[in-house]
């Protein structure tokens, strides 16, 4: 799936694809992600990784429930695990009435890979669903593509109307295969 930018009438940025699986309770995101110049300045896991560099991110959550994961990888495998339990949420912590450090959770539950190619980089993450074959899940796959003088071209596996990746009813729906 190519990553877009439907906001925009005239994308800019780089080309990225992104594939999608289902194994072991997980979804499994594979990111093909062309970068000039491929940076992340996190040293840890869950720092603000977007505020550092390049990042490859899924956001999922079930359909039938407003609470939601985004996952991180960097191009030196540095993760970031964020759990939102409802729409709501993102508003209060983009708002300063929650301290987003409280959304934060333990990144060991996602793996997380990243390795280098002559075109840029690659990233694979594994976030763990409480979903099982049949079960409907939304899914959107996200890059910020960085630059150390201008703001981030960032794109999505989602239509979305505006540049937000926290538009979950903007995410693809799909089916847990058996």
């Amino acid at each position: 799936m190519p990553l877009i930018q439907g906001w925009q009438s005239e994308p800019t940025g780089l080309p990225a694809f992104a594939q999608l699986a289902w194994h072991d309770g997980r979804v499994w995101a594979l990111g093909t992600l062309t970068d000039a110049d491929v940076f992340n300045d996190a040293t840890e896991d869950n720092q603000n990784t977007w505020e550092m560099g390049d990042v490859f991110e899924v956001f999922v959550r079930r359909s039938d429930s407003d609470a939601y994961t985004e996952a991180h990888v960097t191009p030196n495998g540095v993760r970031l695990h964020l759990r939102f339990p409802d729409r709501a949420t993102i508003a209060l912590a983009r708002g300063g009435q929650l301290d987003g450090d409280t959304l934060k959770h333990d990144p060991s539950e996602i793996i997380a890979r990243a390795w280098r190619t002559d075109e840029g980089w690659v990233g694979l993450l594994g976030v763990p669903v409480d979903a099982a074959p049949g079960d409907k899940i939304r899914v959107s796959v996200c890059r910020y593509d960085a630059h150390r003088d201008a703001e981030p071209d960032v794109a999505s596996t989602s239509n979305h109307a505006e540049c937000d990746f926290h538009r979950p009813d903007d995410w693809p729906e799909y089916t847990i295969p058996g």
